[in-house]
């Protein structure tokens, strides 16, 4: 249960890394984007904003999911499930568009492998015990 936790914090991490990154490297990030056209850049401008916000969001809600799963919470264990699915296979999504610098395709690169390692990690026999439906009596 503790290498899940972990590595939830880990992804988390990297998230609110790339966030920052995000927001100090701004105008340099927009400007990549939109490949010199002045509509994309635009458009990118209003857009770009979206990934650093909604991560700064999550990353309160990270707290209480791993609060939850250390109390047992089977539907807890079940959204940290999907979220290592959907996040990992998001962000390959999102590496493959081509839209992203380097370094930020490395940062979600390293994410997605985190999340990967959260799925394997939360598959576990032994955590998958913990979090085992119950049986009425």
């Amino acid at each position: 249960m503790t290498r899940v936790i972990n590595l939830l914090y880990v992804n988390l991490g990297l998230a609110l890394l790339q966030a920052v990154l995000t927001f100090v490297c701004y105008g340099r990030l927009v400007a990549f984007q939109a490949h010199g056209n002045a509509e994309a850049y635009g458009v990118f401008e209003n857009t770009t904003w979206i990934r650093p916000v909604a991560v700064s969001l999550v990353s309160l809600i990270y707290i209480g999911i791993a609060r939850k799963l250390r109390s047992g919470s089977r539907a807890m264990y079940i959204r940290v499930v999907v979220i290592s699915v959907l996040g990992s296979l998001g962000l390959a999504w999102g590496i493959s568009l081509g839209q992203f610098p380097v370094w930020m395709e490395v940062l979600m690169g390293a994410q997605a492998l985190v999340l990967v390692g959260l799925f394997v990690a939360a598959m576990q026999p032994s955590v998958r015990s913990q979090f085992a439906k119950k049986v009425a009596a």
